[in-house]
């Protein structure tokens, strides 16, 4: 990532520290700031050169998935709301991120990183109920289906500290752009059975992991 876009970030997180009520999230935000300066060898110079307004037009980053896996849609929106970006789609297969340049381009990242991973850890937890013999009805879709509770889970708790929300130019953007088109809602079947439970228990602790994990340090 080039260090425009990590000055855009740091710029961002130092707003929100300056104009935010909440001492301890100005702090935590403040933070976060601090560690971006050094990570990336930035000097506070570079950051105040910097118009948001001028720096951050809206984009849309698309990311093909193709037809199947329907979570997908699940997954789109818990990144989107999390990462100060709406969404749209282009047919079934691909998912298109709508926000400020630099938020949509991590949006999409991080939602194929974490799509990909999600496919992988269910299918490994498909094959291994079916291999000790068990039932593997719904097994593959309640792992995602907690996979994707278990990231929102995480992601709330971020953004509720820095507090992030979809910028308002954004969503007046989105409107128009979308006018008249209609959203998309599927419904996912799961089991019922013991397995398919506990895939859904694996899937939220796996979901939360991948968040915590990695903290998403630069992301806003």
């Amino acid at each position: 990532m080039d260090n425009e876009k990590i000055i855009v970030k740091i710029k961002k997180v130092l707003e929100l520290a300056k104009n935010n009520p909440s001492q301890e999230e100005a702090k935590a935000a403040a933070l976060q700031a601090q560690k971006l300066l050094a990570k990336y060898h930035i000097d506070m110079a570079e950051v105040e050169d910097i118009d948001l307004d001028v720096s951050e037009s809206i984009d849309e980053v698309k990311v093909v998935v193709g037809t199947g896996k329907k979570w997908k849609y699940t997954l789109a929106n818990i990144v989107a709301r999390n990462f100060r970006c709406r969404h749209f789609y282009y047919g079934k297969s691909t998912v298109v991120f709508y926000g400020h340049k630099t938020d949509a381009e991590v949006a999409s990242a991080a939602f194929k990183s974490l799509f990909n991973l999600g496919n992988k850890l269910a299918q490994r937890e498909y094959l291994k109920v079916k291999k000790e013999g068990g039932l593997t009805d719904g097994v593959f879709n309640s792992y995602v289906i907690g996979f994707c509770s278990g990231i929102e889970s995480a992601l709330s708790v971020q953004c509720t500290a820095l507090v992030l929300t979809v910028p308002e130019d954004v969503n007046n953007a989105y409107e128009n752009r979308l006018k008249g088109c209609k959203t998309r809602k599927s419904v996912i079947d799961t089991g019922k059975g013991i397995h398919a439970q506990l895939a859904a228990q694996r899937g939220f602790e796996a979901g939360k992991q991948a968040i915590e994990s990695s903290k998403l340090e630069a992301r806003n």
